[in-house]
């Protein structure tokens, strides 16, 4: 069995894991594993001499399991699992054996509780072929006390899976005490579901890098290594002078990656936004994770390491830096930085002197890592609102700190314990590290500083006074530096070198002033796809975490793809009229494109409309009569997202901040001059929520007010999608489930509630619900599923998925991480006007109506005339079928033994799990041809629209 990670603690705690007998119990009892559940001993009924559950073993800080000989209690069979743990610096909990599982699929796992108080953090771990992770998977329960309840979550096994590990756990930073029993770990496989899914590759892809480090390997060869952040991430080790990419390295479960440390021995340290922390070593050209979320902090920002070779890691949500020894393999907690801060965003390191940028209230903190003390340093009293301190470099005695949204940065003399000079308009990440210069003529310390809109300034550490030198990253962010010893001509000595986010790397030398770039062959990678809308021209648009940045437009008859270069991170988008809307971040951006023009970034979307007023991402759209409404979120830190309403045509915006006290809006709909919106709890990253359920509201637009205000659904934090049905009834989902409102009255008429997720986590975006030819199409705990409006049976149609979008031609549009799919729904059956059974001889013609053929054999030609249709099921035609402007020709495990024509049909045409033994041929038909994922044999040629089928 592999174990989870390792992580020394520092001095004894206490905690129970302890088998209970049922105060019910007779005997002992070996429970069966339920259908489907991959777990052996799932109820922990068996046991070894020593007290132990089969096939379960302590994990992490947990004490050995033994039986308790006080009263328990049990949900099944006879026994159940006790964890009491007290302590908020360990966690608790046993692992499974793995299980084998398919990279790819769908798998969800519950478990029954029945707390007395506390957290419960069940988690996943999933293991390659060598028995390295390659990805985890968790969520929180705090059970109502009092009862046994039964909770879930789903997950996906990421790529490179072979088994899963799940783990009853209790947090490291939060207590526990209760009982866990009847565990079930299996595929989570939808029922047979009417339609096909079509994977139309990865429409937004290429590499950014959000850091960068750099290193030499034994023969002095200089290497740069960046992460090209996606879905999944992708590791670059390359060549500085050539940009010959020497290695690659898929890294799963991450997306971004920040922070790099080089340490004395050429070792490079790299931690992602997911809470990995890897080693590279530039002689074996290898990548090792160390660590998966040491002490529970998921999210690296920044990393640094002293002369001792220790480095040291910014994180969140615990606004901590974290310490980790190499030689000792041990990791250490100097805890939070700023109480009330969830962010230490940027570090930089001088021994045992660790300097800390904080948010989102901005913050610069000392921490002695000798000592453990630290000491706040004020900022200066003119930027105490700042947001952050986003970046913070050391060079000698002074400590340069980059605060934002002003980008200045503010310049701090460590011996005179003073703030003693400004540096404006800086776009950062860092300062590089100091250098002797000469190609002044002058000999200087200096440091290089990049400027907003291009350009780079030397900043001299005894005089303060600053020069522009040749080295110039367009206006782009400085993504990490060093000091490396190039060998080129006109590069004597140690030079500078950073990188841009596209990978290229710039050297600078600070004798000869010469400066050289070279675009590197790191390896790019599909961007995470953000959100889907449908535009006014009925195809589907993709945003992502693109770069450089755009849409992807998806035609809805060919499936192909096409990048259309702009805007940055989509956050949301609609169709109004000709144009599409699209809401970006950061920054909260507006961008207008007429449909029926051609894409020229610039012109038509014309520069952003920009909402201010705090805001920063745009996520709930909606088509308004003569307005677009704007749900949006606000800044890093704050509470309470706006509603504006922007006229299109005119680029008129109205801004109504916080229209619901403390909440975001994230859903928005319109009917009959109403705008009806739902809200969420959470605001922008790095605060807390001051309000525990979702609204829904009803905005005026002439009065400008709001006429409604309501919980439809208590409990819930969000109301996450809004729609409305033919009839004018309003429908709303959840993270778990779907209710209908009645606009006359705004009562909740009807409830159901599907899943049992915890919301906390999912922010904002991803959660979609249409109303689509009389049934509620939606998605939402990573479901994509239809809903019968009156029923409301669901029918999960794919899981693993996010967003939704639908196109004209009614197909469904979802991602898996950078992935996109196609849901083709299959052919409903027309209603039968005549059906033919049993075998006829001769011709048949189709006049008008709707013909079917249910296992029947047709001994002569069939024709279809216009407006006539065709259903055949199992059945064969002895000679051709032609269809000339038909409604529908549908052809199902059939046979033809002649050629097939089928043109100019106004619905669907499906050839599906059939033979044809002459040549088939479609054109003209309004829908794309489909063989709705049952591959057909063909004799003759495939032309037209039919050539793949």
């Amino acid at each position: 069995m592999t174990s989870p990670l390792s992580i020394p603690v520092a001095a004894a705690v206490a905690g129970v894991l302890a088998l209970l007998p049922s105060t019910a119990a007779t005997g002992a009892a070996d429970a069966e594993s339920e259908p489907g559940n991959l777990l052996a001993n799932h109820s922990f009924e068996q046991v070894d001499d020593q007290g132990q559950p089969l096939d379960w073993s302590p994990v992490w800080a947990s004490s050995a399991v033994a039986f308790s000989t006080d009263d328990g209690d049990a949900s099944d069979g006879e026994r159940s699992l006790r964890i009491l743990d007290d302590s908020s610096g360990a966690g608790y909990g046993l692992a499974a054996e793995p299980v084998p599982v398919e990279a790819g699929q769908s798998y969800a796992y519950g478990l029954d509780l029945n707390f007395s108080g506390g957290t419960l953090q069940p988690t996943v771990y999933f293991l390659d072929a060598n028995g390295e992770r390659v990805g985890q998977e968790s969520t929180t329960l705090s059970p109502d006390p009092g009862s046994w309840e039964s909770s879930s979550f789903t997950m996906v096994a990421p790529a490179g899976a072979v088994e899963a590990q799940p783990l009853v756990y209790s947090s490291i930073s939060a207590t526990a005490d209760g009982l866990v029993d009847n565990v079930r770990f299996g595929a989570e496989l939808p029922e047979e579901a009417p339609g096909v899914e079509e994977s139309l590759g990865e429409p937004i892809g290429g590499i950014t890098n959000a850091g960068a480090g750099y290193t030499q390997n034994a023969e002095g060869r200089d290497i740069g290594v960046v992460v090209a952040g996606g879905s999944p991430s992708k590791f670059s080790a390359v060549d500085l002078v050539t940009g010959e990419r020497l290695m690659t390295e898929t890294i799963e479960g991450s997306t971004l990656t920040w922070a790099y440390a080089t340490t004395p021995d050429r070792q490079v340290y790299l931690a992602t936004a997911s809470g990995q922390v890897f080693r590279f070593d530039p002689d074996a050209l290898t990548l090792t994770r160390i660590a998966d979320k040491p002490f529970g902090e998921r999210y690296f920002w920044e990393a640094g390491s002293n002369a001792e070779g220790e480095v040291f890691f910014a994180t969140y949500p615990g606004g901590k830096i974290l310490g980790y020894d190499p030689v000792t393999d041990e990791w250490q907690d100097f805890g939070t930085m700023v109480e009330g801060n969830q962010y230490a965003r940027s570090l930089a390191v001088d021994g045992d002197d660790v300097y800390v940028g904080g948010g989102t209230t901005a913050s610069l903190v000392h921490l002695d890592t000798a000592t453990r003390e630290t000491t706040r340093i004020e900022l200066p009293a003119e930027h105490t609102d700042e947001e952050f301190v986003y970046d913070v470099s050391v060079a000698g005695d002074t400590v340069f700190a980059r605060t934002t949204p002003a980008n200045t940065i503010h310049v701090y003399s460590v011996t005179e314990g003073a703030w003693v000079d400004t540096i404006t308009d800086a776009v950062g990440l860092d300062v590089s590290p100091v250098v002797q210069t000469s190609d002044s003529g002058t000999v200087r310390q200096e440091v290089l500083v990049p400027k907003i809109g291009g350009g780079m300034v030397a900043y001299d550490l005894d005089t303060r006074e600053r020069r522009s030198v040749s080295v110039d990253l367009g206006g782009a962010s400085a993504r990490g530096w060093s000091v490396q010893e190039i060998d080129l001509a006109d590069f004597p000595g140690a030079s500078l070198v950073t990188a841009t986010s596209k990978a290229v790397f710039h050297v600078w030398n600070p004798q000869t002033g010469q400066t050289r770039h070279v675009r590197s062959d790191a390896a790019p990678t599909p961007f995470l796809i953000r959100s889907l809308g449908t535009g006014p021209d009925g195809n589907v648009y993709a945003g992502g975490y693109a770069s450089p940045p755009g849409i992807a437009r998806v035609d809805a008859a060919t499936g192909e793809t096409e990048l259309l270069r702009g805007p940055s991170q989509t956050e949301d988008m609609v169709a109004h009229g000709d144009h599409l809307v699209a809401g970006t971040y950061p920054g909260g951006r507006l961008y207008v494109y007429d449909t029926t023009e051609a894409w020229q970034n610039g012109t038509n979307p014309a520069a952003p409309i920009t909402i201010g007023h705090g805001q920063d991402r745009p996520v709930a759209f909606a088509s308004a009569g003569d307005v677009v409404a704007v749900g949006s979120v606000p800044d890093y830190g704050h509470l309470g997202g706006a509603l504006s309403l922007l006229d299109p045509d005119s680029g008129e915006l109205t801004v109504l901040p916080e229209l619901i006290e403390d909440q975001t809006i994230l859903s928005l709909a319109y009917r009959d001059g109403l705008v009806y919106g739902g809200t969420g709890i959470w605001g922008g990253l790095g605060t807390e929520p001051t309000t525990d359920e979702g609204q829904l509201f009803v905005f005026d637009p002439a009065s400008q007010e709001v006429v409604h205000l309501g919980t439809p659904v208590p409990g819930e934090e969000n109301i996450s999608a809004l729609t409305f049905d033919d009839d004018g009834m309003l429908w709303g989902m959840t993270a778990n489930g779907v209710f209908q409102v009645d606009p006359a009255t705004m009562e909740v008429v009807r409830q159901q509630r599907y899943f049992d997720v915890d919301d906390s986590g999912a922010y904002w975006t991803t959660r979609e619900l249409f109303w689509h030819h009389g049934t509620l199409v939606g998605q939402t705990a990573g479901r994509l599923f239809e809903i019968d409006p009156a029923t409301m049976e669901m029918t999960t149609l794919q899981t693993g998925v996010q967003n939704l979008a639908i196109d004209r031609l009614g197909n469904y549009y979802y991602n898996r991480g950078g992935t996109l799919y196609r849901w083709v729904p299959a052919e409903p059956m027309p209603r039968c006007d005549e059906t033919f059974t049993g075998t006829h001889e001769g011709p048949v013609r189709i006049a008008d109506g709707v013909m079917c053929l249910e296992d029947a054999d047709v001994e002569g030609p069939v024709s279809v005339a216009a407006g006539a249709s065709l259903v055949v099921s199992r059945g064969s035609i002895e000679g051709p079928l032609t269809a000339e402007g038909a409604t529908t020709v549908q052809l199902r495990s059939s046979e033809v033994t002649g050629p097939v024509s089928i043109h100019g049909s106004t619905g669907a045409v499906v050839v599906s799990d059939s033979t044809v033994e002459g040549p088939l041929r479609c054109t003209g038909n309004a829908q794309q041809p489909t063989d709705e994922g049952k591959a057909n044999t063909i004799g003759g040629p495939s032309r037209g629209q039919c050539a793949d089928l």
